[in-house]
């Protein structure tokens, strides 16, 4: 049996021509992506990224040009160009060559133009790129903590803190978001100090918040000296006798202490921080069973006390009443594991009523809780030594 022939099938010159004129506007509209470059332009982007891990971003700006030039449709050169021009502030020239290949869509575009801008304090720009990478990629903790950093540079401390407690809403953890809401509550504590001062410099209130800022510093005694000035400003409002009464518990002022701090729980006696520091005193005076009344009430006002549970442990482990001690000192190692004071006065505690096995386990915790922090103590000193014995760098005269 044969096979039937098939024709060949010979395109007209119309059919040519048409092929010709349709074909090239579907590929001229292909959106810009990687098409495959000749051997020599792969070289020549290895050139550039090398250039740019040394710090040479102008030299990689020209090899990136360079690049450009012989195949417009590269992405990737397209990207190590606006990089460079970005991290040399050159912000306006990078989002320009960036917006054509990614259209503002990646995160990692809008963060990267939102930090240059906000380098050369352009802050309001910074702003709305940081703002994009964030609502992008609302996982990303530096796009969180750039955009209160921006919006704190840009005189906006309160928006700057609402950002990081939206971010801290799901990380409470986090110790550089922390770190950086510390700080802008610094900031707006100081905008507000100015502005009163320059209302009513000898407001009560102006003296207040320059003992507070003191206070922060540890600058106790010119803390002491706001605060008093503010108290003689106002002696009956809430709150003055317990910010000189507190500062002279710092200092070790106790009968100065005590003095003040039992006159702020005439004004105010649920002031529990107020009521942990005087039975901490009378304890310390011996007046123990008239010091434990105090610290039950500081932590029924406040069971987040720490300190005040700890004294509290402490008082009933003296006066031998050792089951609402153990009671008080199991709050402060739940918040606290890492204390080996109150592993040691748990075992003390469990030793007298007996309960040789869980002293003896509370007796190991506090003694490798000790060893540990004796290692890390010796560690911190030995690298200090290297340090210190590290030869110190020639002075720039020694080479003229």
């Amino acid at each position: 049996m044969t096979r039937p022939r098939i024709a060949a099938i010979v395109p007209s010159p119309l059919y040519v021509t048409l092929l010709v004129l349709f074909a090239s506007p579907v590929f001229s509209v292909t959106p810009l992506q990687n098409s495959a470059v000749p051997a020599s332009a792969e070289n020549a982007m290895a050139d550039a990224k090398s250039l740019e891990d040394r710090g040479a971003y102008e030299e990689a700006i020209q090899k990136y040009e360079a690049i450009l030039g012989g195949s417009p449709s590269s992405s990737e050169a397209r990207r190590g160009l606006g990089r460079n021009l970005a991290k040399l502030g050159r912000c306006e020239e990078a989002a320009g060559v960036l917006k054509p290949v990614l259209r503002f869509t990646e995160p990692g575009t809008e963060k990267l133009l939102g930090t240059c801008y906000f380098r050369m304090h352009i802050y309001g720009e910074a702003i709305t790129h940081l703002r994009n990478a964030q609502k992008l990629r609302p996982d990303d903790q530096e796009a969180w903590i750039d955009l209160a950093r921006a919006y704190a540079s840009a005189g906006q401390s309160k928006e700057a803190i609402r950002t990081l407690k939206a971010w801290l809403a799901g990380n409470s953890k986090d110790p550089d978001a922390l770190y950086w809401v510390g700080t802008f509550y610094n900031s707006l504590a100081q905008q507000v100090l100015e502005t009163m001062t320059a209302r009513d410099p000898n407001h009560y209130l102006v003296h207040e918040h320059e003992g507070d800022q003191l206070r922060l510093r540890q600058d106790f005694s010119k803390a002491l000296a706001a605060y008093q000035e503010a108290l003689k400003a106002a002696p009956d409002s809430p709150g003055m006798h317990f910010n000189v009464g507190d500062v002279y518990y710092r200092m070790l002022k106790f009968p100065e202490a005590k003095d003040e701090l039992e006159k702020e729980l005439e004004i105010n006696p649920y002031h529990a921080q107020a009521n942990f520091e005087v039975g901490a005193i009378k304890i310390k005076e011996g007046r123990t069973k008239e010091g434990m009344v105090y610290l039950e009430r500081a932590v029924k006002l406040d069971p987040a006390l720490g300190d005040a549970h700890r004294a509290l442990g402490r008082a009933f482990l003296s006066e031998k009443r050792y089951d609402e001690a153990i009671q008080e000192l199991l709050v402060v190692a739940k918040s606290n594991p890492f204390d080996h004071t109150i592993h040691a006065m748990l075992a003390v505690a469990y030793r007298q009523m007996g309960r040789l096995k869980e002293a003896q386990q509370e007796t190991r915790i506090s003694e490798k809780l000790m060893n540990d922090r004796a290692t890390n103590l010796q560690h911190l000193k030995t690298e200090e030594q290297k340090i210190n014995d590290q030869p110190s760098l020639p002075s720039a005269n020694h080479w003229d």
